[in-house]
């Protein structure tokens, strides 16, 4: 297993948990962690748009660039996380589910995750 695998599977181990994808600012998927139910590229071609929209409301807020953005759904809650100026992480998640170590998790380990794809 490549750490870039290990990295993922421990973001998979915490609760709640479902997928962890890695993709390119320009929405193509790099890797996917989790069940094959999930329309991987689809997701992975969405999330740019959440991560610019993020950074038009930083900039029209005059706040620096987003780090992370969550989005709360009816049913679950999607994290997107900025690894790199090149790179994208997207967390998907159950509802219900508490999240804050996994957001702590992503800010202190976010410069190792995108030093590994």
């Amino acid at each position: 297993m490549s750490q870039l695998d290990q990295a993922m599977a421990s973001l998979r181990g915490h609760e709640g948990v479902e997928h962890v994808l890695i993709l390119g600012r320009d929405g193509l998927l790099i890797q996917h962690s989790g069940s094959a139910a999930l329309d991987a590229e689809t997701v992975s071609a969405m999330v740019p748009g959440i991560a610019s929209a993020a950074g038009g409301l930083a900039a029209a807020a005059g706040h620096g660039d987003p780090s992370t953005v969550v989005v709360r759904f009816g049913d679950g809650v999607a994290v997107v996380d900025v690894l790199s100026p090149e790179l994208l992480l997207a967390v998907l998640l159950r509802d219900g589910v508490g999240f804050a170590p996994l957001l702590r998790d992503l800010s202190s380990g976010r410069e190792r995750l995108a030093s590994l794809v």
